[in-house]
């Protein structure tokens, strides 16, 4: 049997044995590490047979059989004619490097069946060029922080690495490189999606609203998982009064420490159930909230495409409510005149406008700004983020 038979049987019986629980990347890791006779290239090889799979599978036709479903997968996420393709598939060498509409035409696929609930997306998203998107592995992202610009180009040239350079301050590389024995991460640049590093726009608007104060600006990250956006919150407005908070314990540990990584001290921490009323009366209020709720993480299937296959329409209803609940609990910790930053990773208007709608209407809230950050034309995530204000009421 040639290796790339072996691959693709291999393959084969990973997929067979996956049913969704865990994040794929974990599964694959449980089945190498007990694995010990694949080199490095098997691997690699393997991973990108059933990563291709996921890509694709929703829109195969239920009547392929596995083996059918991972060489279309296969054949329409490649561009570049390989051995793989030219023992198990030499038919389509010929056509590899046409694009992805091409391809889907040729096996009669409907590209847009890619990705589930399209018709549930934020109108502002180009709904073919999104479903698209997840036939690519998106690339890795660096924020760079304050004046570390120099330093960290120059580590990155003297090494040979190559990246292109999307703005002053944000570097694209490909997903594979290793970057941790050349950079300090936290301290030099942030690991952070382009779409996530966006986000920072809404921060510049709420600095400029307090460019005239004196005051320390009070602000809680209040789902703050492992930081990002607090980090950010400090790059952006510069010495602030931060707390953090998360539901999970186990998240706070690597929060804290991630946070001393980047240089930050002073901040207060907390483990919080926004569900809970009670668990936040005691708390002040603040200038800015920041409220990364959870969500179907839509915009980042790119980065685990399983989750398209494994996806229940019924989370988009789970998650609305969930986020409904925190957001109605949080707004009652805004001064007046304070703003609520909204973000989610999802494309899914009930998770995004409507929520923000739901805030405005029945809470008062001023819109000031919202955007869907659409990664799909830099091989990057789909996010949403909207500011709100908390009116400030007249004496009079």
């Amino acid at each position: 049997m040639s290796r790339s038979y072996s691959h693709l049987n291999t393959a084969k019986a990973i997929l067979e044995n996956y049913h969704g629980k865990t994040p794929f990347a974990q599964e694959l890791k449980h089945f190498f590490s007990g694995q010990k006779k694949y080199g490095s290239n098997d691997r690699r090889q393997i991973r990108s047979l059933c990563y291709c799979y996921f890509r694709l599978a929703c829109s195969l036709e239920s009547n392929l059989n596995l083996e059918e479903k991972i060489l279309q997968g296969y054949f329409l996420c490649t561009q570049l004619s390989n051995r793989f393709l030219e023992e198990l598939k030499p038919e389509w060498v010929p056509l590899i490097s046409l694009s992805a509409k091409e391809k889907c035409a040729h096996l009669g696929l409907n590209i847009e069946l890619i990705f589930p609930c399209l018709n549930h997306l934020d109108d502002s998203i180009d709904k073919f060029k999104f479903a698209a998107s997840h036939l690519i592995q998106p690339d890795l992202f660096l924020r760079i922080r304050p004046n570390q610009e120099q330093p960290v180009k120059h580590k990155l040239d003297e090494h040979l690495v190559k990246y292109s350079l999307l703005n002053s301050h944000c570097l694209a590389l490909n997903n594979t490189t290793k970057i941790e024995s050349l950079l300090h991460i936290n301290r030099e640049v942030i690991i952070q999606d382009y779409a996530s590093q966006q986000v920072g726009s809404m921060l510049d608007k709420v600095k400029a609203q307090f460019n005239k104060s004196k005051d320390t600006i009070k602000v809680w990250d209040c789902c703050a998982a492992s930081g990002g956006k607090a980090i950010l919150a400090v790059d952006k407005l510069g010495p602030i009064d931060l707390s953090v908070s998360d539901i999970r314990s186990n998240i706070l540990h690597n929060l804290k420490k991630r946070l001393k990584e980047a240089k930050i001290v002073g901040f207060q921490s907390k483990q919080i159930d926004l569900t809970n009323q009670e668990s936040i009366k005691s708390l002040e209020n603040f200038d800015l909230i920041i409220a990364d709720v959870p969500c179907t993480g839509s915009g980042t299937w790119s980065r685990t495409p399983e989750r398209l296959s494994y996806f229940n329409e019924n989370e988009i209803e789970y998650y609305t409510k969930l986020q409904k609940n925190i957001t109605e609990n949080i707004q009652t910790k805004l001064k007046p005149g304070a703003f609520l930053l909204y973000i989610t990773c999802s494309v899914y208007q009930q998770e995004n406008s409507v929520a923000v709608t739901n805030l405005v209407t029945n809470f008062g809230l001023e819109h000031i700004a919202s955007e869907i950050y659409s990664g799909y034309e830099h091989k990057a995530d789909t996010m949403f983020a909207a500011l709100l204000r908390k009116p400030v009421v007249s004496s009079l």
